[in-house]
């Protein structure tokens, strides 16, 4: 039976990977956080990584509001370098870091739930993020929500495996991969603080393990900050950047807040009444399994709500990437309501409880997968093919940037961020007329609708643009000054 499971475990992950490699596109959408993050691999790479702060400095400061912070954790672009010196801007091959860490995760996953819940749970747990059609979807995205998912199932993995068993680089270990899920996104850190009041509670509550409570800590603390020190003096940081956007909440954006992420959590299952309605029973076991575990599991509780505190304390919104790392503790919690829940009823009721439990799981588990082969097939039948930054009416444009404009010039554009990535100019967003007057040259997307001054107003701004380059997608105008 054992190696049956294992079978199955395998040909789940191999199945996920297929998916994931099949939906990946050869484009990329609109959207700059990618931009940053190669653009910050490529100064690894180029050895001028001070060059790319002062640069991308001008950018979110010079914009009509702030875009990102300075530069992100330096994480992410550091598991891009291979992909980038290998490929370049290559699309599909800059995908694939986060293909792989999305196995990695689900095998985490795994290991973490098969001492928790029964050999058929787990697969049905793991199955449910395998084929999860948003976020086989997403795995087409160049961001660091992807390795942030697998960093946290990791972190916690070794955490609570390494607890009563320590070896001489458990401890090390553990500090390696907290510091990491630091290092790929500055949230990151609430794993520690999670870590660190687990481990006080259990400092207070088991007198007789203080010693070793106490001297694990502080060695997994020393790992933590000994490449903390080291990734410092190594690389600049711009992540303080972040403390400006914070100022950005209010106590009504909180509330929002509150209300969005909480429902947010349901699309994981899907969209539309249905299973907004099961979302709702969901949570309702998601509260008994918190209840059932309050003791066995208090680290997945210290994480879950401080993480989901961090989430609502951000005043700009994210949608449900940002909720990524909450998703694998909400559902397993269920998992365990539903258990506390049949194990309650009559022993003659049980069976039939365990049953309708299973046949749930397994037609959420065949709806995802059936929504995720038809992402992929209709992806391939495109050929991959996705508008955006990549596609040829972009191509067109950049290559114009690059050979018609002086290398000090500074672009206007909506997404300033790709234009530089693109181009190598300093680029800037506005949304006032006048600002337009900041840049050398203005570029406007013919059928974007945010981040910029839209083409039927162009007109009334009444400035000295002349129109030097158009396409079907773009216009170029050459600011005189």
């Amino acid at each position: 039976m054992r190696t049956f499971h294992n079978i199955v475990l395998i040909a789940v992950i191999l199945s996920s990977f297929i998916f994931g490699a099949s939906t990946l596109t050869r484009g990329h959408e609109w959207g700059d956080d990618f931009a940053s993050y190669l653009m910050q691999a490529q100064s690894i790479l180029d050895g001028n990584t001070d060059e790319f702060i002062e640069h991308n400095t001008f950018t979110i400061f010079e914009s009509s509001f702030q875009i990102g912070p300075v530069a992100y954790p330096w994480g992410y672009p550091l598991i891009l370098t291979p992909a980038l010196f290998i490929k370049g801007l290559h699309p599909l091959t800059l995908k694939l870091p986060a293909l792989f860490l999305f196995s990695g995760f689900l095998i985490s996953l795994y290991l973490l739930a098969k001492k928790r819940l029964s050999s058929n749970e787990s697969l049905l747990l793991i199955s449910l993020f395998a084929f999860n059609p948003m976020l086989i979807k997403f795995l087409d995205q160049i961001l660091s929500d992807i390795p942030l998912l697998f960093f946290t199932v990791f972190a916690l993995l070794c955490i609570l495996e390494f607890e009563n068993k320590q070896t001489r680089w458990s401890n090390v270990l553990t500090g390696i991969v907290l510091f990491f899920a630091f290092f790929v996104r500055t949230t990151g850190i609430i794993l520690l603080a999670s870590f660190l009041a687990y481990k006080a509670f259990s400092f207070y509550f088991k007198k007789e393990k203080r010693k070793g409570v106490f001297l694990n800590s502080i060695k997994i603390l020393l790992s933590f900050s000994a490449l903390l020190f080291v990734t410092s003096i190594l690389l600049p940081n711009g992540q303080g950047s972040y403390f400006e956007q914070v100022k950005g909440l209010t106590f009504a954006i909180l509330l929002d807040n509150i209300f969005n992420y909480f429902y947010i959590l349901g699309s994981f299952f899907g969209n539309g009444p249905a299973w907004t309605y099961l979302y709702y029973v969901f949570v309702i076991f998601f509260a008994a399994g918190i209840w059932a575990r309050r003791h066995a599991d208090l680290l997945l509780i210290f994480f879950f709500f401080a993480y989901f505190a961090s989430m609502i304390f951000w005043p700009a919104w994210q949608g449900i990437r940002f909720a990524f790392p909450l998703l694998p503790i909400f559902v397993y919690f269920v998992f365990q309501g539903i258990r506390l829940t049949i194990e309650e009823l009559p022993e003659k009721i049980q069976k039939i409880g365990w049953g309708l439990s299973f046949v749930l799981w397994v037609f959420i588990v065949i709806t995802f997968i059936s929504t995720t082969g038809t992402q992929a097939r209709t992806n391939l039948k495109n050929d991959r093919k996705i508008n955006g930054p990549f596609d040829s009416y972009s191509d067109d444009v950049f290559r114009y940037i690059q050979a018609e404009t002086e290398p000090d010039s500074v672009i206007v554009f909506f997404k300033p961020r790709a234009m530089r990535l693109f181009t190598g100019r300093d680029s800037i967003m506005v949304l006032e007329c006048e600002n337009i007057l900041k840049g050398d040259y203005f570029v406007q997307h013919l059928k974007q609708e945010y981040s910029q001054i839209l083409p039927d107003d162009i007109d009334a701004c009444n400035l000295p643009l002349e129109n030097v380059f158009e396409n079907q997608r773009f216009i170029v105008y050459k600011v005189s000054k």
